[in-house]
């Protein structure tokens, strides 16, 4: 009799030490739920937004601004444009592992008129992009007063900047030999690249260029 007893107190018991721990493992789970539910909160507070920047292409008309805005942002090649008209173009890109939305100012053929508009996009731009044709004596003669232009106006000595000889595909028409664009380059402290907006030689290397000097600028 006595052992019946002990053995139902025994039962009793661990019955009660079952639903203990029951209750303790349920607290423990709630517990997780609510650690993993902060730290996903926390993850959502640490996301930064995307970074915003500004580029801009200058150079003379003809040289085919345009023509490397439109194979940069929608990969395709453009024959036909208003040559007159200042537009902006907006993209998302990947830039070294990190989301960015860039704005990219084409100027067209407003560099002749020297407007207080085309100031303006200059003083609101972070990086730019000098064009010319290397098939143009005239195009490349133009960048030394491009600069002095975008120095003047943003009031720097130095800013993100790269000089670019467009329409490397017409090679047999070169009027700009590689070496005199590059000793240009030095003399100005910037990065040559050469492109083809119609095959699209370089165009990506063109923006992450620009892009690599305005991010370290702006750290």
């Amino acid at each position: 009799m006595g052992n019946t007893s002990s053995s139902n107190y025994d039962c009793n018991q661990q019955s009660k030490n079952n639903k203990k721990n029951n209750k303790i493992s349920k607290k423990n789970k709630n517990c997780s739920n609510t650690i993993n539910n902060n730290n996903s909160i926390s993850n959502c507070k640490k996301e930064e937004p995307k970074k915003n920047y500004k580029l801009i292409t200058l150079g003379s008309s003809g040289v085919g601004k345009t023509s490397i805005s439109f194979r940069f942002v929608s990969n395709i090649f453009v024959t036909e444009y208003d040559p007159t008209v200042e537009d902006a173009y907006k993209k998302d890109y990947v830039f070294d592992g990190k989301e960015l939305k860039l704005e990219l100012i084409d100027t067209a053929g407003q560099e002749e008129y020297s407007s207080g508009l085309h100031d303006k996009a200059i003083r609101s731009c972070d990086g730019f992009i000098l064009v010319f044709s290397i098939t143009s004596r005239e195009s490349f003669q133009k960048i030394k007063d491009l600069r002095e232009k975008i120095l003047w106006v943003k009031d720097k000595d130095r800013v993100p900047m790269v000089i670019v000889g467009n329409k490397s595909d017409m090679e047999k028409d070169r009027r700009v030999s590689k070496s005199e664009a590059r000793s240009l380059a030095e003399e100005f402290e910037c990065r040559y690249i050469e492109t083809s907006a119609k095959t699209s030689e370089n165009i990506e290397l063109l923006f992450n260029t620009i892009l690599g000097q305005v991010v370290e600028k702006k750290k």
